[in-house]
């Protein structure tokens, strides 16, 4: 999920220029047919917010407005993984911490409970449930709440579109540096 700074301005009431300020530093992606335009990730960009913009629900109003770049695919990269883990760590409301806890334990039983759940996938659970949390159903869902993504369905798909074999060393390479 990604937004541009015409939408981070739009959701938080800011002037654009504001809103490239705040994004200055947060890594982007020029899609082709975007003219140029930059696109931020949904997970990194709330992450600028303000206290006040979180108070006035503008997490929830990115969420909504934010693009997927990549069609309806479940496919999410292990070099996300860094920006998972701060994610999590950022959730400013006990609400939001909540819902991704809830997804994250509803995701380890969807791929227990699956036919596709094999020993590299279970040697992979922990990253891949820090990377669920940037699957766009689930993302949306942690920053605004209502009904929850069908985890049963999503989650073992997922595990299996996203599973690779470096995924494990990728997170071991983290927690040592």
């Amino acid at each position: 999920m990604y937004i541009t700074i015409e939408i981070y301005a739009t959701a938080a009431d800011l002037h654009e220029e504001s809103a490239g300020r705040r994004l200055r530093g947060v890594p982007y992606r020029i899609p082709a047919r975007a003219r140029g335009r930059k696109h931020y990730h949904l997970a990194a960009a709330v992450q600028t917010l303000k206290p006040r913009d979180i108070a006035a629900g503008v997490p929830a109003k990115l969420a909504r407005m934010a693009v997927q770049l990549d069609g309806e695919g479940l496919y999410i990269e292990p070099e996300a993984l860094p920006l998972a883990l701060d994610f999590a760590a950022w959730l400013p409301t006990t609400e939001m911490r909540d819902r991704l806890r809830s997804v994250r334990n509803a995701f380890t039983v969807a791929v227990a409970n699956s036919r596709l759940c094999t020993p590299s996938i279970v040697r992979n659970l922990d990253p891949l449930r820090e990377l669920f949390a940037l699957c766009p159903p689930v993302l949306v869902w942690v920053l605004t709440g209502g009904a929850p993504p069908d985890i049963d369905a999503m989650g073992p798909a997922f595990a299996v579109a996203s599973n690779c074999a470096n995924l494990n060393l990728y997170m071991e390479t983290l927690e040592a540096a």
